[in-house]
C-alpha cells in the first residue's frame, strides 16, 4: 500500500470516528441536560443490560432505540413465542465477519408475555377516553408545549420533556416560551396519559425552565431526585383522579429516601396537577 494510500484509509477510519462520536456524545448530551450525572450511569447501565452484544453495537443500539428493553432477531423472537409487529422498525448492528445485521426491540413484537414484561412503573391501566387525553394536550399547546409521539423509542423509555430557548412560529402567538414533550407512540392510551402528565408535572414545575410570563418559576436547580418525586407526584394525583392506575406510588417510596421533605414544594406539585388536570389554559391579561 502506498503513502497515499495509507494515509487516506487512516483519514477515512479517523473521519468515521469522528461520525460516530459526534452522534453518541450528543445523545449523552442531551440526555445529560435533562437528567444530570444520572445519564452517566444510564448510559453504563444501557451496555451492561445488553451484554449478549459487543460494546459498539449496544451503542448503537442506544443511539437508534433509547429505551430499549431487548432486542433480537426475527428469528430469535420467534423462539420466544412472539411474532414482528407490520410496522416493525429493525436496528441495525454490525455482524461479525460480515457488513450488518437486523434486530428488533421488544415493543415491536407481540405473543407470549415475556418474564416481569409488564412490572416497569412506567405502564399504567385503566379506563380514559381519547377525548380527555386530547383535550390534555391540546390545552399544553396553548401554555406553548409541543406534545408529540415517537416510534423510535423502546419500550423502557415512555417520554422525556425539554425546554427550547427558540421557538417555532406556530406557537409564537399562543406562549412566551416553547418546551416540548416526547411520547413513546407503541404505549397504549392510559400509559401514554401517564406519561404525559409526569412530563407536563416536570414543565409545571419548572425543572426544566422557567414560563417567561411567570406561570411557573425555573427550578432547574434541584436534584434528579426532587425533580421525579415532584413530576411523579403530579402523575399520581392526575391519574388517580381521572380513573388510571399507576405504580407511582411505588416508584416514590423508591426515591423519597433521597429527598428531603424541604427540597419538596407542595404548591408547585397542586399546582402543576391542577394546570395538567384544567385542560384548557386560562385566559391571559393583556
Amino acid at each position: 500500500m502506498s503513502e497515499k494510500d495509507l494515509f487516506g484509509a487512516a483519514g477515512q477510519r479517523l473521519t468515521h470516528f469522528e461520525d460516530c462520536r459526534s452522534a453518541i456524545d450528543q445523545l449523552y448530551l442531551e440526555a445529560f441536560a435533562t437528567q444530570g450525572s444520572q445519564a452517566f450511569d444510564d448510559f453504563l447501565d444501557f451496555v451492561v443490560r445488553f451484554s449478549n452484544l459487543s460494546v459498539y453495537n449496544a451503542m448503537l443500539v442506544r443511539v437508534q432505540r433509547p429505551g430499549a428493553a431487548a432486542v433480537a432477531t426475527r428469528h430469535k423472537w420467534a423462539e420466544f413465542g412472539r411474532k414482528l409487529k407490520p410496522d416493525a422498525v429493525p436496528i441495525v448492528i454490525l455482524r461479525p465477519f460480515g457488513p450488518v445485521s437486523f434486530v428488533f426491540e421488544q415493543g415491536d413484537t407481540d405473543g407470549k408475555p415475556l418474564p416481569g414484561e409488564n412490572e416497569s412503573p412506567l405502564f399504567a391501566t385503566g379506563k380514559l377516553s381519547q377525548d380527555i387525553y386530547d383535550q390534555t394536550r391540546l390545552a399544553a399547546e396553548k401554555y406553548g408545549i409541543k406534545v408529540e409521539q415517537s416510534d423510535s423509542y423502546g419500550v423502557l423509555l415512555a417520554g422525556t420533556a425539554a425546554g427550547f430557548g427558540v421557538m417555532p412560529e406556530k406557537l409564537e402567538a399562543k406562549a412566551g416560551g416553547w418546551f416540548r414533550v416526547r411520547l413513546n407512540s407503541k404505549h397504549d392510551l392510559p400509559t401514554r396519559f401517564c406519561t404525559l402528565a409526569h412530563e407536563l408535572g416536570h414543565i409545571y414545575c419548572g425543572h426544566v425552565g422557567g414560563d417567561s410570563k411567570g406561570r411557573w418559576p425555573d427550578r432547574r436547580n434541584m436534584s434528579r431526585a426532587q425533580a421525579e418525586m415532584e413530576a411523579e407526584a403530579v402523575a399520581w394525583l392526575v391519574c388517580q383522579r381521572n380513573g388510571v392506575k399507576t405504580k407511582s406510588r411505588e416508584y416514590l417510596n423508591e426515591i423519597v429516601r433521597d429527598v428531603a421533605p424541604a427540597d419538596i414544594s407542595m404548591y408547585a406539585i397542586f399546582e402543576a396537577a391542577n394546570r395538567v388536570e384544567s385542560r384548557t389554559a386560562p385566559a391571559e391579561k393583556k
